[in-house]
């Protein structure tokens, strides 16, 4: 049985969502404001966003891709 990760990296969420660097930089912007005091949520380490699992579904596509 495999535990699920409970923080993610940018990487991590820009490779799981394949979104851009940039668009993952905008969503980060905007979750900063909404989750600043909530440092478990959302903080930023040694230069690494740590992204808890719970607010994930933010950085999700907001098109649908035609692939």
């Amino acid at each position: 049985m495999r535990k699920l990760k409970t923080h993610y990296t940018g990487v991590e969420v820009m490779e799981y969502y394949q979104i851009s660097e940039r668009t993952l930089r905008y969503r980060l912007a905007t979750l900063k404001k909404k989750y600043k005091g909530q440092p478990s949520l959302l903080s930023k380490q040694n230069n690494v966003w740590r992204i808890h699992n719970s607010i994930i579904e933010h950085f999700e596509p907001k098109r649908k891709r035609l692939d």
